[in-house]
C-alpha cells in the first residue's frame, strides 16, 4: 500500500494529465515539483543555476508527467536554435554515408543537431533554401555548390555558411576541401610506372563540380608527364554506370589500358564488367583507379588503387570554421585544402623492375 505522500503525489500527477488533448507545459512541471516555473527553466537550459534539491524535484516531476522541454521557445530568448543545417545531394548520401556520419558525430559532439536537407543535383540547392532559413538554423554546412545568390542570400537572412568540398565559383565564402590537384598528381606519378598508353577518364554527370576538379587535375598531372586523357565518359557516379561504361568502353577494338575514375563506385563497376563480362585481366589488360577509398574497395576481390579522402579532419575543420562564423570571431573567409592519401593496390600495374 502506498503512503499518504505517494498517494497524493500520484492523485497530483492524474489531476495535472486529467486533459490528455493538451500537451504538458513548464507551469504543470513547477506546480507538481512545488518550485517555480523559473526554476524549471533554469533546470533545463546549459549552465542554468539550480540546487541540486530543486534539480531532483523538477526533474521527478518532469518524467512523472513526460514533459520535454520546448526547444523552439527556448530558441526564440536565446536566438541560437541549436540546429546545424546540412545540405547535401542525393548522390553524397547514397554513396558517402561517412560524410554525413563524421558530420552528425562532430556537430553533436558540440551541443548541437543535424538537420540535413537533399538535393538531386548541385544546381538544386536553391530550390530547398526558403525551408531551410524557415527553420531558423544557426548555421549551414554545405556539401553542394552555391551560386552567387545564394551565397548573397546567406548574408542577407544572416545565416552563417561554410562549403564542404567545394571551391566557391563566384563570391566569398569560407570552404574546406579536399585538394584534389595534388592527390591526382600523386595517383598520375604512380600510374607512370606501369606505362600507360591509351588513358580514359569516367567522370560523374555533367556539371558536378567534384568531378570536374579531378578531372582537372588528372590532366594537369598526365601534361607533365608528356600524356593525354583520350577520352571522357560521363556516367551517374554509381557502381551499375561504372559497369555500362565498361561494356563499352572496354569492348572497342581500340580500348584504354589506364582508366581514371572520378569515384571509387564506378570504378568498381567498370572492373567487374573487365573481368566478368569482356573476360579481360585487371591490371594486366586494363589498370584502374578511383577516388573516395570506400571500405570495398580494400576488399581483396576489388583491391582497387584509389584515394582517400580525409573526411574527418574535413568534418572538424568545416564545424570549427562554422562556429567561429557563429560566434562572430572568424575573420573574413577560409579556404583549407587538405591532402588525399594515396592507396596502391592490386588494379594497377607496378612500375617496371
Amino acid at each position: 500500500m502506498h503512503s499518504q505522500s505517494e498517494a497524493d503525489w500520484e492523485d497530483r500527477v492524474d489531476a495535472l494529465l486529467g486533459d490528455s488533448a493538451r500537451r504538458v507545459t513548464s507551469y504543470d512541471v513547477a506546480k507538481l515539483a512545488g518550485v517555480s516555473q523559473s526554476a524549471v527553466s533554469r533546470t533545463f537550459r546549459d549552465g542554468g543555476s539550480v540546487s541540486p534539491e530543486t534539480r531532483a524535484k523538477v526533474e521527478r516531476a518532469a518524467q512523472a508527467l513526460g514533459y520535454a522541454p520546448n526547444i523552439v521557445a527556448r530558441s526564440l530568448i536565446t536566438r541560437r536554435s541549436n540546429l546545424i543545417a546540412v545540405l547535401v545531394t542525393a548522390q553524397t548520401s547514397r554513396n558517402y554515408p561517412e560524410v554525413l556520419f563524421q558530420l552528425g558525430q562532430e556537430i553533436q559532439a558540440r551541443g548541437n543537431r543535424m538537420l540535413v536537407f537533399t538535393v538531386d543535383f548541385d544546381a538544386l540547392a536553391a530550390e530547398v533554401f526558403n525551408d531551410l532559413a524557415g527553420y531558423h538554423v544557426d548555421g549551414i554546412v554545405a556539401a553542394t555548390s552555391m551560386e552567387p545568390d545564394l551565397l548573397e542570400a546567406c548574408e542577407r537572412h544572416r545565416i552563417p555558411l561554410v562549403l564542404y568540398n567545394r571551391v566557391p565559383r563566384g563570391g566569398f565564402a569560407s570552404a574546406v576541401g579536399c585538394d584534389h590537384a595534388t592527390g591526382m598528381s600523386d595517383l598520375v606519378d604512380h600510374l607512370v610506372g606501369g606505362t600507360p598508353r591509351r588513358v580514359a577518364f569516367v567522370a560523374g554527370p555533367k556539371g558536378a563540380v567534384v568531378s570536374e576538379d579531378r578531372l582537372a587535375g588528372a590532366r594537369q598531372a598526365l601534361v607533365r608527364h608528356g600524356l593525354a586523357i583520350d577520352e571522357v565518359i560521363h556516367a551517374d557516379y554509381s557502381y551499375d554506370g561504372g559497369r555500362a561504361v565498361g561494356r563499352d568502353l572496354l569492348a572497342r577494338k581500340k580500348r584504354p589500358d589506364t582508366v581514371l575514375c572520378a569515384n571509387d563506385a564506378m570504378a568498381l563497376g567498370l572492373m567487374d564488367s573487365a573481368r566478368f563480362d569482356l573476360g579481360l585481366s585487371v591490371p594486366a589488360d586494363v589498370q584502374v583507379t578511383g577516388f573516395d577509398d570506400l571500405p570495398e574497395s580494400a576488399w581483396p576481390s576489388h583491391d582497387l588503387t584509389t584515394l582517400r579522402q580525409p573526411v574527418e579532419m574535413l568534418t572538424r575543420a568545416a564545424i570549427r570554421m562554422l562556429e567561429e562564423h557563429i560566434a562572430g570571431t572568424a575573420i573574413g573567409s577560409e579556404r583549407r585544402l587538405m591532402p588525399a592519401e594515396l592507396k596502391i593496390r592490386g588494379s594497377t600495374r607496378r612500375p617496371a623492375g
